[in-house]
């Protein structure tokens, strides 16, 4: 029987928390949520998704002009470095696992992360993610276009595959 990989939210909660100058201590919301967001993006960038650390800029700056001691909180201010340093454990402590998070939260006080297995042979990761992250959203309208536009779909074929991930996503 194979072995069960481990927690997405349990691995995020780990490597956001080795950003902390206190570890075992309780950060903040602005900092847990910052360190978080951080091991997201270091976690989609191992495994072939690099667009994301320009694009959660505007996340930690709008949090930062709320907070800004919450870096009090971190080993570092230095948000390419921490985020290369996550990528490195990610790469050390779970080489193999490849599978790409969709979301990740901090609902109700605790982590939670929704993800995708990694990409079949021959799938655009970058491609898929856009197209599940925008039925995530709910935003099914625009991914039919998306499909229409990428993939040459007729209309109500982009929309039964738009329903497919809906199903999938268990929001359908």
């Amino acid at each position: 029987m194979p072995k069960q990989p481990r927690k997405m939210s349990e691995i995020m909660k780990e490597m956001s928390e080795t950003l902390l100058r206190n570890p075992g201590g309780v950060p903040s919301s602005e900092a847990a949520h910052v360190a978080l967001l951080f091991a997201n993006v270091a976690w989609n960038e191992s495994v072939g998704l690099d667009h994301a650390r320009e694009g959660c800029r505007n996340v930690w700056e709008t949090i930062e002009a709320d907070n800004p001691a919450l870096w009090n909180e971190f080993k570092s201010n230095d948000i390419n470095a921490m985020i290369d340093e996550l990528v490195r454990y990610k790469k050390t402590h779970y080489p193999d696992d490849r599978r790409r998070i969709l979301t990740c939260g901090i609902p109700n006080g605790n982590v939670r992360v929704e993800w995708l297995n990694a990409a079949a042979p021959g799938v655009d990761s970058k491609w898929e993610m856009q197209l599940y992250g925008l039925v995530r959203t709910g935003e099914k309208e625009k991914a039919i276009r998306f499909l229409q536009v990428t993939r040459r779909m007729t209309r109500s074929d982009a929309a039964r595959k738009v329903a497919a991930v809906a199903v999938e996503l268990r929001i359908g």
